[in-house]
């Protein structure tokens, strides 16, 4: 097969070199055997050996490594079974998303420009889907997930230990009424899709034992897990409380239009 770039100046390609991004055959002045990662290859079999491309597939690639145009979910949701990694990944990017309405209602938080410590990957600002063949780079090399953990740990700071305004927008579970002031983005709770109220997804107990009683842990009694949300059938009560408030606001407008 002739060489496509050449073949369309009138030229004549001197030896069949393939690339292995766009799967033709180049002549050696259209193909330096540049290597670059393969984004197909990278997606499909998290293989990122480098491979010989041609040199516009090498320019087109370079352009688009830093571009967050890849959706994994979409493009292989198999991926996640595989790369624990990217499972981390995801989580991490999930939380932060999360923190980012702390952010941006926050004073100190903006002054201090906290969100432009992800400046250089700003998708993971707006959405959690989306990946740029970078990312997949730096993931597979570990580099990702210690900076984003970093990030996450300096975020979550902020929000739970240095700022009061952040603090006080902490939820408290309103099934048990108990522990400390929870979080959407804390590893152990529930959040209602409805409402977005927060509650306990796992809380240690101690074991009921007798007539008196909730008893200590022990090492006798080891401790219980209790998801507060998904224990209750009950409805959210914030969701439940929002619903009356709406009713009685239904009413007393009716009330007040009747002659």
């Amino acid at each position: 097969a002739p060489c496509q770039p050449c073949a369309t100046a009138g030229g004549v390609p001197s030896e069949a070199r393939q690339c292995d991004y766009t799967g033709l055959y180049y002549c050696s002045s259209c193909h330096w055997n540049d290597l670059a990662v393969v984004p197909a290859r990278a997606i499909h079999n998290w293989d990122f050996e480098p491979r010989k491309v041609s040199r516009c597939s090498m320019r087109y690639l370079a352009l688009m490594v830093s571009r967050p145009v890849l959706k994994l979910r979409e493009i292989n949701p198999l991926l996640f079974n595989y790369v624990e990694e990217l499972v981390e990944i995801r989580k991490l990017r999930q939380d932060i998303l999360l923190m980012k309405p702390y952010f941006i209602t926050c004073k100190e938080a903006m002054e201090a420009r906290l969100l432009l410590q992800l400046q250089d990957r700003q998708h993971f600002v707006e959405n959690d889907e989306m990946y740029s063949l970078q990312d997949l780079i730096d993931i597979e090399a570990g580099r990702l997930g210690c900076s984003l953990t970093e990030i996450h740990t300096l975020f979550a700071k902020h929000i739970k230990l240095d700022c009061e305004r952040c603090q006080a927008k902490g939820f408290v579970c309103e099934l048990c009424r108990e522990g400390d002031v929870l979080f959407p983005f804390d590893s152990h709770t529930s959040v209602c899709a409805d409402c977005s109220a927060v509650f306990h997804r796992y809380r240690h107990v101690g074991r009921a034992v007798g007539p008196w009683g909730w008893q200590g842990v022990t090492q006798h009694c080891p401790p219980l897990s209790r998801d507060c949300y998904y224990d209750n059938s009950t409805t959210c009560p914030r969701c439940a409380r929002l619903s009356l408030r709406k009713q009685s606001l239904f009413q007393d407008s009716g009330t007040e239009g009747e002659p």
